[in-house]
């Protein structure tokens, strides 16, 4: 079986492994709150035309934050970090690791299986809160493209997240521990510090390419320098792929000790 068809079929089994497990159905459901609250907020809005705010402008400047600097981390640290660790904690990596499958198949396979199913829901909870938050701007070609524009930004930031976080979990046991210190430490301290500093983390590239204006925006893009969207998008991809490829050759030349506690 060549490494690409292997690919898929480890793809496969993981794409349905993970529909069923019970961390997918709570994150699913954690990141359908803003839809909920945002739900709630616009039949005020539309109940009562004089209420002080609207579903849009609390879309903007709260819930594009949780998204982006709540939801999106956590589930890449939770799903990027147990392409690994969780066969090693289940004890099931002697029976992936034994089939006649290049090993980088098994982790590329697993990978994509993780970060796409981490893509559907926040893709899915995302751009359901914008529909219900902007509802009466969708017949405009220009809400459809902000909302292209907000997914796909979120997917490039699992992407850069997970791979990262899949990198450490291919050397540590731990790993959910360091990528929430990451996350919610120094990324959370980091990008309000001014000048290049910012640089220094994955939530200033995702910043400086969400169109919103600092004035409009909120503690998102709060002391925020931004980067060109040329370079925040090249950067955001080399440094998912560079993780990606690293995590790879680790994993393949690495022999895990199942009973390590490391």
């Amino acid at each position: 079986m060549s490494a690409r068809t292997a690919s898929k079929e480890i793809f496969r089994v993981f794409w349905r492994l993970g529909w069923r497990a019970k961390r997918t159905r709570v994150f699913a459901l954690l990141c359908l709150v803003p839809t909920a609250v945002l739900t709630a907020i616009k039949i005020v809005e539309v109940a009562n035309p004089h209420f002080g705010t609207t579903a849009f402008d609390v879309f903007l400047r709260t819930m594009m934050a949780f998204y982006f600097q709540l939801f999106v981390p956590i589930l890449a640290i939770f799903f990027g970090s147990s392409v690994i660790n969780e066969e090693l904690d289940n004890k099931t990596l002697v029976y992936l690791t034994t089939t006649p499958v290049p090993k980088i198949a098994i982790f590329l396979g697993k990978f994509m299986a993780h970060w796409l199913l981490c893509a559907v829901i926040i893709g899915g909870s995302l751009g359901l809160s914008f529909i219900i938050a902007n509802f009466s701007a969708l017949g405009t070609a220009a809400a459809w493209l902000d909302l292209a524009g907000y997914v796909g930004i979120s997917w490039l930031a699992l992407w850069s997240y997970c791979a990262l976080f899949a990198l450490l979990g291919t050397f540590m046991r731990k790993s959910i521990l360091l990528g929430l210190f990451f996350a919610f430490g120094w990324e959370a301290v980091v990008q309000y510090f001014p000048g290049s500093t910012q640089k220094f983390t994955l939530i200033h590239y995702i910043k400086s390419l969400l169109p919103i204006q600092p004035a409009d925006g909120g503690f998102l893009v709060f002391r925020l320098e931004p980067s060109s969207v040329a370079e925040s998008l090249l950067m955001l991809l080399f440094i998912g792929a560079l993780a990606l490829v690293a995590a790879a050759l680790i994993f393949k030349r690495k022999e895990y000790i199942i009973s390590d506690s490391v």
